[in-house]
């Protein structure tokens, strides 16, 4: 096959001589035989500009064409770029480098490197900037100082974050602070400081990751780290890497004190870093809330604390004993202050059983004040073995009146800061604000009632005696009540054969008691039924114990109008019934006068006398026309279910009992605040007479030696007594403490994610405590020149390397390792042990900084003392 010869010239830099060198190509048949060039074997080429400068065949990169390796300088003859074209006309890939450079059968053997330093050497203005040398650590003063610069800031952030998000602190109400007549949103603030947040917890990564780039940095400079490490003191906060090969493969030091705190640290950094955005959110930006307000802020118009005129063993008796006469009649039912003066509420409330199962709390209203104040309940021993018991509570009605009086007050009268307020909550406690010396415990009624149902012809025939139930009470250390319970009490069931109560309607006796002043009420009664076709009347035995309890009571008015008590709650009351050793709780002791008004009497007609008591019983049965006869019935429950009876019968009887020792026995009540006091004016306001003719504010004054003069709303009243005997008096009426808490939104709130997020804040303040400590350890050692097996110990603060971009420069410069198993690790690890081989900074023997893997006889590590310096 007949060949033609082409010719292929590779371009040289600007006045090198071209040398041309014949290539023999095979030719296609189609190919001509012979082809005129015309001088020219290219056929195109063109001949120098006159200029000097090259044409379009001419260029001034040192490379042949075609080639990615750049030109030996100094091959100006006899040496040439050439190319072995396949019969294609494309590059031969399956001959060598070595084959593809050789040039007249002389083999090319420089490399590459050596190419590259050639050309830096021929190359113009390379060399015009001169190599400047830096050092690897810091030897001044100045090490420390750049070594916290990063720390200060996030320090002294998370020491006022922790400030404000720890102190309970009001900042504005729940719809937003005026500023400047204009009203900002809640919301606006809370992303404002959501954003202030996010900038402290920069700082926070900022600090952690200076701490550990520290700590990387110096082992990079001694011991080496690993490889699978190379990048870890740089991401952290990054958990992605923790969870890479990398990462994961480059094992444990366990040789080296730093091989595991280094990879430790930056593990535990990152998952604080993750966690102290929340935390910082949580801390700063401020809670919906109550927040306490100083009395001196809230009631700077007023004297605290409010007075009831009463003493308080008049207010909790430790028995009650004596009853207005009219209390003892029908007129008893309706007079506020009388003991049964609740029963029209408790009738309506027993009336509507078939809508509500009275399951439903009972509601009382103090009309003077619009407050109301709720009876609630809740059972305990529901098990077949023991009686049921109902526990019952309520507020005093004197209280009721006498804190929503003072409500009213506020809103009327600018008593301080308190009557601006959009919303706030009044709280009474136990101890004085102002001196926590003096107290004053309230009471709230305490009811334990349990019932006994028996089947009114089991009792007739059986002879044994049947007792009342009073084991399941708690005594509270009565020693009445627990005589009760070691003697038991037996029913009288005299009556039980009575033709003249063998009735249709459900009958009841008064509250009864075995002697004067008794601390149990006993009560008992029958309810028919002939539901089944046969009599099944039921006998019900109750036993009941009244006490005072200890209590607080709040009312936030903008809410609830209703006054909310620590004790009326389901599981406050029974933990106060299963505590045997509460000892503020006083047993109550009945007298028979007493509970004639508990249970007035009157006439239904000129011969019938029925006590409230009954008129409640009797809405237990009613009657029911069944085949054409009409027979009674028992309303509320099924005469079947016995435990539901005795529920139901407790809970009636414990209501009427709770109300009554609720009820003032007090006719005229009053409630004063005091505006202000001194030696010789004493002036206050009697909430009760508020909005009378003459309002309610009272001016008192000394007059005589025997006399004090009052002046109520203009007029004089010269009473007697004098003026410092008033005040005594005054000092012993019933104080109510009171405390206020306003509606907003603040900082302080005690609940778990604040202190999680207090703790995770403490966290990173120990973690840079203890670095602190390290290094200022290793401060003084490094003074005192210590030297354990004679390395000194030193303070390092590396220079270079403080991102990761130099250290990619630092790998650039290193020299490709000639590793087994980073062979093939440019397009990624084979082997996982490349990740558990040790790398370091180390310096040839021109001090030009680079990586080193292991250990090698051509480099040796860096001057750490600062005396040499490096490229």
């Amino acid at each position: 096959m007949a060949s033609t010869q082409y010719e292929i010239e590779l371009r040289q830099p600007p006045g090198v001589a071209r040398v041309q060198q014949a290539h023999n190509f095979p030719s296609s048949t189609s190919s001509p035989a012979d082809v005129t060039h015309n001088g020219d074997p290219r056929g195109h080429r063109k001949t120098p500009s006159a200029t000097g400068r090259p044409n379009d065949d001419e260029t001034t990169i040192d490379a042949p064409l075609l080639s990615r390796q750049a030109r030996s300088p100094g091959a100006i003859e006899g040496d040439s770029w050439g190319y072995e074209i396949n019969r294609d006309g494309k590059y031969d890939q399956s001959s060598s480098p070595a084959e593809h450079t050789q040039c007249d059968g002389a083999g090319r053997g420089t490399s590459y490197r050596e190419d590259q330093q050639a050309t830096k050497s021929t190359l113009p203005g390379v060399n015009k900037t001169a190599k400047v040398p830096k050092q690897i650590t810091r030897s001044s003063w100045t090490r420390h100082l750049n070594g916290w610069v990063v720390h200060i800031p996030a320090i002294v952030t998370t020491v006022a974050i922790l400030c404000v998000g720890s102190i309970g602190f009001y900042w504005y109400p729940e719809e937003g602070p005026l500023v400047m007549g204009y009203r900002v949103d809640a919301d606006t603030i809370s992303n404002v400081l959501q954003l202030a947040a996010k900038l402290h917890e920069l700082l926070i990564v900022a600090s952690l990751s200076s701490i550990a780039l520290s700590m990387f940095r110096r082992c990079l400079v001694t011991s080496g780290v690993r490889l699978g490490f190379l990048t870890g003191g740089y991401r952290v906060g990054d958990l992605g890497y923790i969870w890479t090969t990398a990462f994961r493969r480059q094992g444990l030091d366990t040789t080296s004190l730093w091989g595991i705190l280094l990879p430790g640290f930056v593990v535990f950094a990152t998952i604080l870093s993750t966690a102290v955005g929340p935390a910082s959110a949580v801390l700063l930006v401020p809670t919906l809330g109550w927040y306490k307000i100083d009395n001196s802020i809230a009631f700077g118009n007023i004297t605290l604390p409010l007075k009831y005129a009463r003493n308080s063993e008049d207010v909790w008796p430790p028995d009650r004993r004596d009853a207005r006469s009219e209390c003892k009649t029908v007129k008893g039912i309706y007079i506020d202050y009388c003991t049964a003066g609740g029963f029209p509420q408790i009738s309506s409330w027993l009336l509507d059983f078939a809508a509500t199962d009275l399951t439903n709390s009972l509601t009382f209203h103090s009309t003077s004040a619009d407050l109301r104040r709720h009876i609630v309940f809740t059972h305990v021993n529901d098990t077949e073995s023991t009686n049921s018991t109902t526990l019952l509570t309520t507020p005093p009605h004197f209280l009721t009146g006498s804190i929503g009086l003072f409500e009213k007050f506020i809103h009327s009268y600018n008593v301080g800061a308190l009557s601006s307020e959009p919303r706030y909550r009044l709280n009474t406690t136990r101890a004085n604000p102002e001196n926590s010396q003096e107290e004053s415990i309230l009471y709230q009624p305490f009811v334990q009632s349990t019932c006994r149902v028996h089947d009114k012809h089991t009792l007739i025939q059986d002879k044994q005696p049947v007792f009342y139930p009073v084991e399941s009470l708690n005594c509270f250390h009565d020693d009445d009540c627990e005589n009760s319970q070691r003697n038991s009490v037996p029913f009288d069931d005299s009556w039980l054969t009575d033709p003249d109560l063998d009735v249709d309607v459900s009958i009841s006796t008064s509250f009864l008691i075995n002697k004067e002043k008794s601390s149990i009420l006993f009560l008992n009664g029958q309810i028919p039924d002939d539901s089944s076709g046969e009599s099944k009347d039921m006998v019900f035995l109750c036993s009941l114990i009244g006490s005072w309890a200890p209590s607080h009571f709040s009312v936030d008015a903008k809410v609830s109008d209703v006054l909310q008590s620590s004790l009326s709650q389901n599981s406050t009351m029974s933990e106060l019934y299963r505590n045997t050793s509460t000892v503020d709780v006083r047993t109550l002791r009945f007298s028979r006068d007493w509970l004639d008004a508990l249970t007035p009497s009157w006439y239904t007609t000129n011969k019938t006398n029925i006590t409230a008591l009954q008129q409640l019983v009797q809405t237990f049965s009613s009657t029911e026309r069944h085949n054409g006869t009409t027979m009674p019935v028992s309303a509320p429950f099924s005469p079947d279910n016995k435990t539901g009876a005795e529920m139901f019968l407790s809970k009636v009887f414990g209501v009427y009992l709770t109300e009554g020792l609720a009820q003032s026995t007090t006719k005229h009540q009053k409630t004063r605040v005091v505006l202000n006091s001194s030696s010789d004016e004493f002036a206050y306001i009697n909430l009760n007479e508020q909005h009378g003719f003459r309002r309610g504010e009272h001016r008192v004054t000394p007059l005589s030696s025997t006399r004090r003069l009052d002046r109520w709303r203009g007029k004089d009243r010269r009473l007697k007594g004098t003026f410092n005997e008033f005040k005594a008096d005054f000092r012993k009426d019933l104080p109510i403490y009171i405390v206020a808490e306003r509606h907003g939104y603040g900082s302080g709130q005690q609940r778990r994610t604040l202190h999680w997020a207090q703790a995770t804040m403490g966290i990173y303040l120990g973690t840079v405590a203890i670095y602190a400590l390290g290094v200022g350890a290793m401060s003084v050692l490094e003074f005192f020149e210590y030297e354990p097996g004679g390395v000194r110990v030193r303070v390092l603060s590396i220079v270079p390397w403080s991102d990761l971009q130099d250290l990619m420069i630092l790998a650039l410069k290193t020299p490709v390792p000639s590793d087994e198993d980073l062979a093939d690790a440019g397009a990624g690890v084979t082997s996982s042990r490349v990740w558990k081989k040790t790398v370091r900074a180390g310096a040839d023997d021109e001090r030009n900084a680079q990586l080193v893997l292991g250990e090698t006889e051509t480099t040796r590590r860096l001057d750490l003392d600062g005396r040499e310096r490096y490229y």
